[in-house]
């Protein structure tokens, strides 16, 4: 079963790449089929096989020798390693898939606002019906508690954002970024909520740091939604590895 776990892991990673290179762009992620970015011929079946062609290759494309980014394998076996610790962890199979949907969309998330500064709707969408349905159909009695603590924090983090873009005459996150925060709080519940956000702040002041001190650059500019990405999959895995409770519900 484990090694169905791995596989299943590393294919739907690799199906998560094609979701991080494509949704940016606007294009399509059924057609056209997998191709070389470079030159965009067709990769063949046994050039695409997660993990094992990246290898085989040296990490260049078999087409035209041109390097293969190395997000590829590591996408396919983060996505892997969710899938394993799903089994061992998590007890019920409805549990896993609605961990696996929203952790696969935040790892997306991840990566498009960490290279592109860029958070598709469409995954923020899917991690709150995912939610949604999970409430309704398993959890009711706790349905009401997530819809408040998502409209507390997406309101209080509208305003901030309101308020500093008067006051500062900029924005100090987007839009995106607050309702990543409002889905991603209406799985998890209002402390767990603020816990991914001290933490993801955490994250983005030693990014800023570290940059500053490199780069001397005044005006850097972090993607907070990938930070807060990380966080949320780093705290759920910790709470359920470690059996943490910090819920009031």
């Amino acid at each position: 079963m484990i090694l169905l776990y791995i596989f299943l892991g590393a294919i739907f990673g690799s199906f998560l790449n094609v979701l991080i290179h494509r949704m940016p762009l606007n294009m399509s992620i059924i057609l056209p089929s997998s191709h070389c970015p470079k030159c965009k011929k067709n990769i063949m079946w046994y050039n695409n096989i997660p993990f094992i062609s990246y290898l085989l290759l040296k990490g260049k494309s078999s087409c035209c020798n041109k390097r293969i980014t190395v997000r590829y394998p590591i996408v396919e076996l983060l996505s892997s390693l969710l899938w394993v610790w799903s089994y061992f962890y998590l007890n019920t199979y409805h549990y896993q898939i609605l961990f696996l949907i929203i952790s696969s969309c935040l790892l997306v998330i991840f990566f498009t606002d960490y290279n592109q500064f860029f958070i598709p709707v469409e995954l923020n969408f899917i991690i709150f019906l995912s939610a949604l349905l999970h409430f309704l159909i398993f959890d009711i009695n706790n349905m009401q508690y997530h819809f408040f603590s998502m409209t507390v924090l997406s309101v209080y983090f509208l305003v901030l954002l309101l308020l500093s873009s008067y006051l500062l005459k900029k924005e100090t996150m987007g839009y995106g970024d607050i309702i990543l925060i409002a889905v991603t709080t209406f799985w998890v519940g209002l402390i767990d909520g603020m816990i991914i956000i001290f933490i993801a702040s955490i994250f983005s002041i030693i990014q800023w740091v570290v940059l500053k001190i490199i780069t001397k650059d005044e005006n850097i500019i972090l993607p907070f939604g990938s930070t807060i990405s990380l966080a949320a999959i780093l705290l759920f895995v910790l709470k359920h590895t470690f059996k943490i409770e910090t819920n009031l519900f």
